[in-house]
């Protein structure tokens, strides 16, 4: 496997390539006891890119939600006239991260599905992949980005871990047409091009939904997808790394509130 470049990180902010419309991100996640997943997703995906951000959740995360991160939108998710307007609207759509697996938050998931249109960004992770596998229902025509751990890798793919590999992960990949990032010590990508990248940087295996939030965060700044999620693994482990120096554990929040300082190193 190829080892992500600490220099695809200035590409990513080079003034030249980075678009400069604003780009609207949605949120969908938290329960009434995920909210935090879909906080960090939300805030990891505000503070690495500056755009605007809507986190549809439960009302009871409303209070919390502001508390944590005032700069955001909030719309309660069981409202599906909101939410698909809100969807429709979006450039990225993250969804998963807290939801929930019952059967209220796959008719949620089903909004995102039934709005998510081709030239969009949408990212599911976490509860949303399980959601997708339980109900059997097809992987949507979008720009799709994958986002999940090995455990949850093996029970999306009936790939056992131990029986993961390249050739496995291509088969899928071509069959659904997506890129997937397999969140692990070193975080692996795969790419629609057949080409496989993975992080030179160890990171813990509790992190996912922050570099959920980042790989969306970045989604917004360039058109080349697969240098963003590049970029994006590639900046989450280096985060981590800085931090780990002086801490331990090194907890997603702490990750996420460090974005906008090591993001200054590879601004022009």
């Amino acid at each position: 496997m190829e080892k992500i470049s600490k220099s695809i990180l200035t590409n990513i902010f080079n003034e030249e390539e980075k678009q400069v419309t604003q780009q609207r991100i949605v949120v969908v996640g938290g329960n009434e006891n995920g909210g935090g997943s879909a906080f960090i997703t939300a805030k990891s995906a505000l503070y690495s890119s500056g755009n605007p951000v809507t986190t549809a959740t439960d009302k009871l995360n409303l209070g919390a939600l502001y508390a944590n991160l005032p700069e955001t939108d909030y719309i309660n998710y069981f409202d599906k006239v909101l939410l698909a307007d809100a969807i429709s609207n979006a450039s990225v759509i993250v969804a998963g991260p807290g939801l929930g697996s019952d059967l209220r938050s796959s008719d949620i998931l089903d909004v995102v599905l039934a709005n998510a249109s081709l030239n969009q960004t949408l990212i599911l992770s976490d509860a949303a992949l399980k959601i997708i596998k339980e109900s059997e229902h097809p992987l949507p025509k979008t720009n799709l980005i994958l986002v999940m751990d090995e455990a949850e890798w093996a029970n999306f793919s009936n790939v056992p871990i131990e029986q993961q590999t390249s050739d496995s992960m291509e088969i899928f990949q071509q069959k659904n047409n997506a890129i997937i990032v397999i969140k692990k010590t070193n975080t692996e990508l795969y790419l629609k091009d057949g080409s496989v990248l993975t992080s030179p940087l160890k990171t813990s295996q509790t992190s996912t939904n922050s570099l959920t939030g980042i790989i969306t965060g970045l989604a917004t700044l360039s058109s080349n997808t697969s240098e963003t999620v590049a970029a994006a693994i590639y900046l989450h482990g280096y985060i981590e790394d800085q931090i780990s120096r002086s801490q331990f554990p090194v907890l997603p929040s702490r990750i996420v509130d460090n974005i906008p300082l090591f993001l200054k190193e590879f601004t022009l």
